[in-house]
């Protein structure tokens, strides 16, 4: 076994990993600490002596939250970090992580509880694959890797999503005979539409006239409604379709869309309902209208968003609607660069954000500034959440709640929905 060494694990850091106390004789004279994965807090485990950032040799003594991990690629796929937690303490641990940023900024707003969904929920994956001699493998990055970790199932993923993993092979060898993957990955988003399951293929090149009369030809090609490479639509029996309240929207290949319909249909009635008294309504950061076609049933709605072909999904999803909805304009628009300023905004009583992982602080300086009444911020990253609700507060606007959002089960990723008002 080599020299180990035995720590007492006293917290979990933000990324699921422990936090462990060297154990001593003289524990005043050795205050070493590591973080070692796949530890609770309260266990006891010895671990290779100069290797801590490495899983246990032994749990020593086991927490009574430690659970028996479901899925059999646990601790060497990188997807997820906190199989081996009971539900409940999991739950804790991770609303805990939204309400210590919000405390690093002062605010106090007691949380919602937080809305959690069942294992095999996700609709939408991020698949890795590569060329291994005559195979293919294809699944996720291994932890702490770049190594492709093989997969022929996903327990986290809905069954549909699963089902078609055998096909998406059959498609990576139809890419091989190209020359594709043999010195690069490729990456393959697959998206558990109303309607079948769409599947965005990219890598680094170009597709060749020949790739792309022959994908479709293929009767792989059948088990989904779309297929594209490098952004590309090669192959569609059927558009691909999301439900977003009263429409059905088609989104750009491998655009963004959320991981759990469950998880968009709860934030979107939080964002609904608080903004439901308002006549006029700004979505930034809109994506192909997830919110902004759901707003659109009470409320006019003006959209902006940077990515066009997002824009496109979302007016088609509108105008097929058939007057159901009320107006939804829309524009692109740098949102980071050209936030919509004072005078902008005096149009809108209410407002809802959704922007990537570097939040929307130049969009909430110019909204604490203006008379917008009523304000929906959904976020992904707790700490530049907790950054834009500060400045909103300190612009006078009430906190009225927040709900944590676990979309990412298993992980320390997170959503949040914030209500504000003036």
């Amino acid at each position: 076994m080599g020299e180990t060494q035995l720590f007492r694990i006293e917290m979990l850091g933000h990324r699921g990993d422990g936090i462990g106390r060297l154990v001593s004789p003289d524990a005043a004279t050795s205050p070493d600490t590591a973080y070692i994965p796949f530890t609770l807090p309260g266990e006891t485990v010895r671990i290779s002596a100069g290797n801590p950032g490495e899983q246990p040799v032994e749990i020593v003594s086991a927490s009574c939250d430690r659970a028996e991990p479901f899925c059999e690629h646990f601790t060497r796929c990188g997807g997820c970090q906190l199989q081996h937690m009971a539900q409940p303490a999991y739950l804790e641990w991770k609303t805990s992580l939204l309400a210590a940023a919000l405390e690093r900024e002062g605010i106090p707003t007691p949380l919602q509880p937080i809305r959690h969904y069942p294992q095999a929920s996700r609709r939408r994956c991020v698949l890795t694959a590569q060329q291994s001699g005559s195979q293919w493998l294809l699944g996720y990055s291994g932890r702490r890797s770049h190594n492709i970790i093989d997969i022929s199932a996903c327990p986290v993923l809905r069954a549909e999503l699963e089902a078609t993993l055998p096909a998406v092979r059959n498609l990576l060898h139809v890419l091989g005979r190209h020359g594709i993957g043999r010195k690069g990955t490729v990456r393959i988003i697959l998206l558990a539409a109303e309607n079948g399951v769409d599947c965005a293929i990219s890598f680094g090149g170009k597709a060749s006239d020949r790739l792309i009369r022959e994908v479709p030809r293929d009767e792989t090609a059948r088990h989904f409604p779309r297929i594209s490479l490098n952004g590309e639509t090669v192959y569609e029996r059927q558009r691909p379709v999301l439900k977003a309240g009263l429409a059905l929207a088609t989104p750009p290949p491998g655009g963004f869309s959320q991981a759990v319909e469950a998880a968009e249909e709860d934030m979107a009635s939080l964002v609904c309902q608080h903004l439901s008294g308002c006549k006029k309504v700004a979505d930034l950061f809109c994506g192909f209208g997830a919110f902004a076609l759901r707003l659109a049933q009470n409320s006019l709605v003006h959209a902006a968003e940077s990515d066009q072909a997002s824009l496109d999904a979302l007016d088609r999803a509108w105008r097929e609607t058939g007057g159901r909805l009320k107006t939804v304009n829309h524009e692109r628009r740098d949102l980071f660069r050209r936030p919509f300023m004072v005078a902008e905004l005096k149009q809108f009583d209410g407002v809802v954000f959704d922007p990537p992982r570097a939040g929307a602080e130049a969009q909430c300086r110019a909204l604490a500034n203006s008379a917008v009444k009523k304000i929906a911020a959904v976020s992904c990253n707790p700490q530049t959440l907790a950054r834009d609700l500060r400045i909103l507060c300190d612009g006078r606007y009430r906190l009225k709640s927040i709900t944590p959002i676990d979309q990412f089960a298993h992980t320390p990723h997170m959503e949040a929905v914030a209500l504000l008002e003036r």
